[in-house]
C-alpha cells in the first residue's frame, strides 16, 4: 500500500552492502532521500545513481543524505559500484522487506512503458555501466521518499514506469526549503 505524506517514516535497521549497520533513525536531524531502485544491473537505475552521485557533494554540504535500496544481492551491488564508488549508503534488500513496507509496486505495464518510450535513457544507463541481467524483480517500479530532519516523510514519488524517479527540481526544493 502506498504511503501518503505527511506521515512518519518507517524505521528500519539492517546492514549496508559492506556489512556496516544502518538505521533510518541514525539520520534524525538531517534531510534524507530514501531511494528504491530495481537492481544493480538496471540501466535506468545506473543512470539515476550516476545523477545522484553528481549532485551528492553539493547536497551533503546542505546536510542532505541519500540511502539507496536495491533488490540485488550485496555482492552484485558492490560489483556494479566497484568501478565508480558511490558516496552514499547502499542497501541490498533481496527479500523486498523495505520495498513492501514503503509500498513500492510491481508493474508489467510500467516495465513495458519504460522499454518502449525511454530508449534513450536505457542507452545512457548502459553507457554509465548498467547492462540488463536476468532479474526476478524486473517489474519493480522505483520510488523515492524525502524525509525531513524530524523523521517525517514530506514527499513521495512512486514511479509511473521503471525508469521514473522524482524530478531533481523536487529534491532541490526540499533541500533548500
Amino acid at each position: 500500500m502506498r504511503l501518503t505524506p505527511p506521515c512518519t517514516s518507517i524505521e528500519f535497521s539492517t546492514v549496508d552492502v559492506y556489512g556496516t549497520p544502518i538505521k533510518l533513525s541514525d539520520y534524525k536531524g538531517k534531510k534524507v532521500m530514501l531511494a528504491f531502485f530495481r537492481d544493480a544491473a538496471c540501466p535506468f537505475c545506473n543512470l539515476r545513481v550516476y545523477e545522484l552521485t553528481q549532485k551528492y557533494k553539493t547536497w551533503k554540504d546542505k546536510d542532505f543524505e541519500i540511502i539507496a535500496v536495491f533488490s540485488s544481492p550485496a555482492d552484485e551491488v558492490r560489483r556494479y559500484v566497484a568501478k565508480h564508488p558511490r558516496p552514499f549508503r547502499l542497501i541490498s534488500d533481496t527479500d523486498l522487506d523495505l520495498y513492501n513496507q514503503y509500498g513500492v509496486e510491481h508493474s508489467a505495464t510500467a516495465l513495458l512503458k519504460a522499454l518502449f518510450f525511454k530508449l534513450p535513457r536505457i542507452i545512457m544507463g548502459m553507457i554509465k555501466g548498467g547492462y540488463p541481467q536476468p532479474n526476478p524483480n524486473v517489474k519493480l517500479v522505483p520510488a523515492d521518499f524525502l524525509i525531513n530532519p524530524l523523521g517525517k516523510i514530506e514527499y513521495v514519488w512512486y514511479g509511473r514506469d521503471t525508469s521514473d524517479h522524482m524530478p531533481m527540481e523536487h529534491v532541490n526544493r526540499f533541500i533548500d526549503g
